[in-house]
């Protein structure tokens, strides 16, 4: 995802985003669509993610929260990324200058960084 991102980050400064979830061994991460359409920002197609949700629980996983990467700024959630989070969700942000990530637990409109592994 960190590559997808970089590329994103030169195809007009664009970020990419997506799903977290859940299959009971470890986080997948879903890449949805991004509904922005100019850079430096993400939006969710909202019938996209009811149908990955669809999907994840017919198949026994959950989404347990969201990634997106940042062009210009750190792995860490924004103002702007606390307030429109589901509360209580995990959230993986790309930094693509640094090109690597950081997971956030957000909840109570506060972010505590988490422990994560990143596997190919």
């Amino acid at each position: 995802m960190i590559d997808a991102a970089i590329h994103a980050a030169a195809d007009g400064g664009k970020e990419i985003c997506g799903l977290l979830v859940d299959n009971g061994y470890f986080i997948e991460l879903i890449k949805t669509k991004n509904k922005r359409k100019t850079g430096g920002g993400f939006a969710f197609y909202s019938q996209e993610v009811r149908s990955i949700k669809v999907a994840a629980e017919k198949l026994g996983h959950e989404i347990i929260g969201t990634f997106h990467s940042h062009l210009l700024y750190i792995a860490a959630p924004g103002e702007s990324d606390i307030a429109n989070v589901v509360d209580d969700s995990l959230m993986l942000i790309i930094d693509v200058l640094e090109k690597k990530a950081g997971l956030w637990h957000i909840e109570n409109q506060k972010a505590k960084k988490a422990q994560f592994i990143l596997i190919d």
